[in-house]
C-alpha cells in the first residue's frame, strides 16, 4: 500500500442552470497534471465545431493552445483545482474539472510457499 497524489478528472455536461445535477460524461484518475490537461485539450478539440459559435470556438482553442492550459498546469502543480467550460449553441455547457487528490494504491502480492492459501502479505 502507498499513498500517492493523483489528478481526478471529470467531464460533465449541464443542461441549464435549473436542470439539476449535471450529466457525467467521463472521469478518470490520472498520474500527472500534464496527462489531465492533455485529456481536456483532446476533448475540447473533438467537440463538434458546428455545435459551437465562432466566439466559443476561438475561446476553446485559445484555452487549449495558449494561456488557459498553462494556467491550469500551474494551478495543478500548486495543488489547486483547474477547469474549463464552454457553451454550445443549444445551451448545453460541457465542463472539464481536474483536482489533485491523495489516493491509496493497493498492490497485490503473490503468497509465499509457506503462507496459507488465502494469505497475502
Amino acid at each position: 500500500m502507498s499513498i500517492r497524489t493523483g489528478y481526478w478528472f471529470e467531464a460533465l455536461c449541464y443542461k441549464d442552470a435549473y436542470a439539476g445535477p449535471p450529466e457525467l460524461l467521463d472521469r478518470a484518475m490520472l498520474d500527472t497534471p500534464e496527462e489531465a490537461v492533455r485529456l481536456i485539450r483532446v476533448q475540447i478539440r473533438t467537440t463538434h465545431p458546428f455545435a459551437l459559435s465562432p466566439d466559443e470556438v476561438a475561446r476553446a482553442l485559445a484555452w487549449a493552445d495558449g494561456g488557459g492550459r498553462v494556467q491550469a498546469l500551474a494551478a495543478l502543480h500548486r495543488g489547486e483545482p483547474a477547469g474549463f467550460s464552454i457553451v454550445l449553441r443549444d445551451g448545453l455547457r460541457p465542463e472539464w474539472r481536474v483536482r489533485p487528490v491523495d489516493h491509496l494504491t493497493l498492490t497485490l502480492t503473490h503468497p509465499q510457499r509457506n503462507d496459507p492459501p488465502c494469505s497475502f502479505t
